[in-house]
């Protein structure tokens, strides 16, 4: 191989190993983040916060008061590949919060 096609083809082949990855956090990086926004919500809610029962984590639950829930989920996205996931959102409270 001459020695402009081995430097144009290394050229190529960094520029294609140098595109930025699209990966997944780490699960205990996600959590933290899942538990950060619920977190956040307990404490702008005056109601959710003085009678905090748990957090479920797997289902994205706050349980508070005798059987009240908060409920979040994922926000819709359009796109399907690898990569982070999308931020929690608010999606329902069974129970007035404030």
């Amino acid at each position: 191989m001459s020695t402009s096609i081995r430097a144009c083809f290394t050229a190529v082949l960094s520029l294609v190993l140098m595109q930025p990855a699209f990966a997944a956090l780490p699960p205990q990086y996600q959590n933290a983040e899942d538990l950060d926004v619920m977190v956040e919500y307990v404490k702008q809610h005056s109601a959710v916060a003085a009678a905090i029962k748990s957090i479920d984590m797997q289902n994205f639950v706050i349980h508070f008061g005798a059987a009240c829930t908060v409920q979040f989920a994922r926000a819709a996205t359009q796109y399907s590949g690898p990569g982070p996931a999308e931020p929690l959102e608010f999606k329902s409270a069974n129970c007035p919060v404030d």
